[in-house]
C-alpha cells in the first residue's frame, strides 16, 4: 500500500510561488500529493492545488509585472496595513478554489491567528477564501481579516510552517517547505544574504517609488516631492519590519520543527527574492523545482520508492 503524502506549506510572501515548483517537482517523481496544511502564501498556493488550478495560478503568476503587483495590493494606509491585497483573494475567489474548503478535491487546511487571544486558528471547513485571507493577513502589511467576530493575522506569527495540522490531515508522511531559512547558512552565505539584502532594500525603495502615485493622496504631497525623500537611507520601514518578522518566524520555526519534525525539509535558497517581489515567479518557481530534485533521493527514501 502507498504512503499517503502531505505537505506542509510555510509562509513566505513572495517567496511563496517556490511552492508551485514544489509541487511540480514532487509530481515529475510520480508523487501524488494526498493532503495540504498551508500558512500564509503557502495556504493562497495549496487551496489552489487542492482545487485543480494549479496550472491556472501558474500561468497567472508568472504572467505578473511590478506595475500589475502594485495595482492588485492596493493601498491602505488608513485602514490597519500598508496594503489591502483584496484584488489578490477576489483573483483567488474567481479563478482558483472552490468556495468552501470541503468542495475542494485534496484534503485541505490553513493556519491563521487569533489577533487578541495570541491563539492558533485552523481551516479545515468553511470558506476558503476566508480561510486563505486570514492567513494571509501579514501584520503591518495587509489589514487584519475579520472573521466570526474575531480579528484574525497571518497564520505565521503562530506556526509558519504547519507540520501539525498536516499530520492531523491523516498523512504518512509529511514533506515541508520552509521559505525563511536565511538565518541558518554558512558565514559565506550569511555574507552572500547580506548583499542581497542590501539589492532588496533597493529594489523596494524603486518598487515604492513606482507606486507613489497611487499613494500620494493620502499624504496631500505630489509625486514628485515623495520621490525626493531620501528613500535610500538602509534600512527602509518596510524592511526593517519584514527582517524583524523574519527573524522571530525563524526563531519560532526552528522551534517547533525541532519538537514536531516533518519527515522531509525542503529549505529552498530565496534570499534574492524581496518580499513584495511577486513579478519573480519564474525564478521562485525554478528554485522549488531544483530544491525538489536535489532532495530527490531523500524524498524517495522516505516514501519507501527506491
Amino acid at each position: 500500500m502507498s504512503l499517503k503524502v502531505g505537505l506542509a506549506l510555510g509562509s513566505g510572501a513572495a517567496r511563496g510561488w517556490a511552492h508551485i515548483g514544489v509541487i511540480e517537482g514532487l509530481l515529475d517523481l510520480g508523487i501524488n500529493i494526498d493532503a495540504i496544511a498551508g500558512c500564509s502564501i503557502g495556504a493562497y498556493v495549496g487551496a489552489s492545488y487542492c482545487n485543480g488550478s494549479i496550472d491556472e495560478l501558474r500561468e497567472w503568476v508568472l504572467s505578473l509585472t511590478e506595475w500589475q503587483v502594485i495595482k492588485l495590493m492596493g493601498v491602505s494606509i488608513p485602514k490597519g496595513g500598508l496594503v489591502t491585497g483584496e484584488k489578490v483573494f477576489t483573483k483567488l475567489k474567481e479563478r482558483f478554489v472552490a468556495e468552501n474548503i470541503e468542495q475542494l478535491k485534496v484534503p485541505f487546511s490553513a493556519v491563521a491567528t487569533d489577533m487578541r487571544r495570541g491563539q492558533e486558528v485552523v481551516f479545515t471547513r468553511g470558506s476558503t477564501v476566508d480561510a486563505v485571507r486570514a492567513s494571509c493577513s501579514i501584520p503591518g502589511l495587509f489589514s487584519a481579516h475579520r472573521y466570526q467576530n474575531r480579528w484574525l493575522l497571518d497564520g505565521a506569527v503562530v506556526n509558519p510552517v504547519p507540520v501539525s495540522l498536516c499530520k492531523q490531515l491523516g498523512v504518512d508522511v509529511v514533506i515541508a517547505v520552509n521559505l525563511g531559512s536565511s538565518f541558518n547558512r554558512t558565514d559565506r552565505e550569511t555574507e552572500r544574504h547580506n548583499e542581497l539584502q542590501k539589492k532588496n532594500d533597493d529594489n523596494f525603495n524603486q518598487f515604492f517609488k513606482k507606486g507613489l502615485a497611487s499613494v500620494s493622496q493620502w499624504f496631500g504631497s505630489s509625486p514628485e516631492a515623495l520621490q525626493n525623500a531620501d528613500l535610500q537611507s538602509p534600512p527602509s520601514i518596510f524592511n526593517s519590519m519584514s527582517n524583524a518578522i523574519d527573524i522571530m518566524q525563524d526563531r519560532l520555526v526552528r522551534g517547533r520543527l525541532a519538537s514536531d519534525p516533518p519527515d522531509v525539509l525542503l529549505d529552498p535558497n530565496l534570499d534574492h527574492i524581496g518580499t513584495m517581489e511577486f513579478h519573480r515567479a519564474e525564478e521562485a518557481i525554478r528554485i522549488g523545482r531544483e530544491t525538489v530534485q536535489r532532495m530527490s533521493e531523500e524524498i524517495k527514501y522516505q516514501l519507501d520508492m527506491n
